[in-house]
């Protein structure tokens, strides 16, 4: 990929940036019911969040770890579990643009640590 690359989120696209950054002798962190393993990965994430009257409102978060399947990021405010968002993954190869489903969100000293899962299928 091309450095300041901007494609459509998919699951060949991650899988190529994770692939070309990751030694292969260094393997990602896995738990729980996690299928693939998650690399740290920091980075900027915009997301467009639905306000009370459906408007998207723009705002930044911090990427914390990325997996072919989704991306941990932590963020100023709360995010309704369930919702589906708006999404761009900013790297120094590639920037991403999609949807994501938010899985998770735990409160912590920074703001909140959100799970989002990617939804290949409504990028």
């Amino acid at each position: 990929m091309d450095a300041l690359e901007f494609c459509a989120l998919s699951e060949e696209a991650v899988a190529r940036l994770l692939k070309g950054r990751q030694p292969k002798e260094q393997a990602g962190h896995i738990s729980g019911r996690r299928k693939a393993p998650r690399w740290p990965f920091p980075g900027t994430v915009e997301l467009w969040v639905p306000d009370a009257e459906g408007i998207e409102q723009h705002t930044l978060a911090t990427s914390l770890n990325l997996s072919l399947h989704g991306v941990g990021i932590r963020i100023d405010d709360e995010l309704p579990v369930g919702a589906t968002l708006s999404i761009a993954i900013h790297e120094p190869e590639v920037s991403f643009h999609g949807r994501a489903i938010v899985r998770h969100c735990t409160r912590i000293d920074e703001g909140y640590y959100i799970g989002m899962q990617f939804d290949f299928d409504g990028a």
